[in-house]
């Protein structure tokens, strides 16, 4: 199942809930998820020596352990802990339980920048109940890890990083290569201008008790929420979906083409394509196997399930009256490209709208659909908003794609990989959600496994020949296996 994403009050609602409920000791689950974040650190890395800089709270107490553990597996360990006069019980008592072997440094106000010469570096200064920026020394501190050539790898989330928003202290937040998290991803991980501070990240499953049921913020798909049916004995193309594709123009035909292919290549039994006689020329040339129809004189099919309409089309006259009738039909529809952008610029087609309509706009379309926002959040907040207000699903393309729900969910996608940095992939992934709405998904589920899909091929071309030079058709030749893959 997806992962749910709490803030950092739930994250500790759910850790004192397994307590209670379990019952297991405060000092034992920090047991329980150090073990597992000292694994994952021998099992994936080459070092002799580690740092351990600790904080005066659980996340210290946390470091405490791994020291304790690395130690007993033969690394060289130092620990650096703050001094403090509120350390944490746990850190306490993990602190009486570190051999005497390993090495110790209170850390106050006279502190040696030329410390942490090790192979790597662990943080667990400040878990997620941070508030406000680090100051005093340990700002210095922190300045030092960063300055490192050491690995650095955090603990839970790297030290000055809020779990919920964008960072607003840069200067004071640690930049880690590697965040080993505990039961799900934070929020704050899928914010562009946080991706400096956690680099990579693990989410570490340490067994928090299963029947807490705080509602999350938000949920981070993975592969066991995408299913699909598998094909019967007795189906046949006029039962797999109608799919009619508004796409292409004479400066963008290519549009056309990936949305058809992506759309064939997913299961769609029709794709009845409306577009340019540039379009339509190198479409039949390209995909022999679709229906195509001018712009100029068309008709939108009776077997029509679904429509897709954006790609590659432009925003003139024509293109207007396409909308406005595709709209009209109030069947399960897919915005991309220049469709969202003319509905962004006449409020009137906002009135429009079939309810469940699916839109799928790069940051810039989402800008010009729901005005300039100061960062990242701020965007997520008002794509929010406006799923709630106009009932619609919105997809905001890019790293860790964020789909946001009629009722104010919001999935995070798990899929995907930076060479899909590359023109056509957002007619790759429109063809893909028409096709899944045309063959009876709901939209949400179009939605959901549209954009995973979408980069689980991606990521399938990625593992067989790398990222660059990844281009939409590659992703399209990949859909059939990444599509029977999921199955059942």
């Amino acid at each position: 199942m997806s992962l749910p994403i709490y803030n950092s009050k739930q994250m500790s609602n759910w850790d004192a809930f397994t307590i209670l409920n379990e019952p297991v000791s405060s000092l034992d689950l920090m047991e329980r998820a150090a073990s597992l974040a000292c694994k994952q650190i021998l099992g994936n890395n080459l070092f002799s020596s580690a740092a351990i800089v600790c904080g005066p709270g659980n996340n210290g107490g946390d470091g405490l352990v791994i020291a304790r553990l690395l130690h007993e597996c033969g690394k060289k360990v130092k620990v650096y802990y703050l001094d403090s006069l509120n350390y944490s019980d746990d850190f306490k008592a993990n602190l009486e339980k570190l051999p005497k072997k390993i090495e110790t440094t209170k850390i106050n106000d006279i502190f040696s920048e030329d410390s942490f010469s090790d192979d790597i570096i662990i943080d667990c200064l400040f878990g997620t109940g941070l508030k406000g920026p680090i100051q005093g020394i340990t700002s210095k501190v922190v300045e030092t890890i960063n300055c490192s050539n050491a690995k650095v790898i955090a603990i839970d989330i790297p030290s000055g990083l809020a779990s919920e928003g964008v960072s607003q202290y840069s200067e004071t937040t640690v930049r880690s290569t590697l965040t080993l998290t505990f039961m799900s991803p934070k929020m704050s991980f899928f914010y562009a201008e946080n991706n400096q501070f956690i680099g990579d990240f693990v989410v570490l499953n340490i067994d928090l008790h299963p029947n807490f049921s705080e509602t999350p913020f938000a949920y981070f798909l993975r592969r066991e929420d995408i299913q699909l049916k598998k094909r019967q004995t007795f189906d046949h193309k006029g039962i797999s979906g109608y799919l009619t594709l508004i796409a292409g123009s004479v400066k963008m035909p290519g549009a056309a083409i990936l949305s058809a292919r992506s759309a064939m290549k997913t299961g769609a039994g029709y794709v009845d394509t409306i577009t340019t006689p540039e379009s339509k020329q190198a479409l039949m040339v390209s995909q022999a196997e679709v229906i195509c129809q001018l712009n100029s004189d068309y008709e939108i099919s009776a077997k029509t399930k679904a429509i897709a309409i954006g790609p590659g089309l432009g925003k003139d006259e024509l293109v207007s009256k396409l909308l406005i009738e595709a709209l009209k039909t109030e069947l399960p529809i897919v915005l991309d490209a220049d469709a969202i952008n003319m509905i962004a610029e006449n409020d009137e087609l906002l009135k429009l709208l079939p309810k469940n309509a699916i839109f799928t706009p790069h940051l810039g379309e989402l800008e010009r659909l729901l005005g300039t926002s100061k960062d990242s959040e701020e965007t997520l907040i008002k794509q929010i908003a406006f799923s709630k207000s106009h009932s619609v699903y919105v997809i905001q393309k890019g790293a860790f794609s964020k789909l946001t729900t009629p009722e104010g969910k919001v999935f995070i996608n798990s899929t995907g990989n930076p060479g899909m940095a590359s023109a056509g992939m957002g007619d790759v992934l429109t063809g893909i959600i028409g096709s899944l709405l045309a063959q009876g998904s709901s939209a949400e589920e179009a939605a959901k496994c549209g954009m995973f899909i979408h980069g689980y091929a991606a990521d399938l071309h990625a593992y067989q020949k790398g990222e660059i030079g990844l281009l939409a058709s590659d992703v399209i030749d990949l859909l059939p296996e990444a599509m029977n893959s999921f199955s059942i």
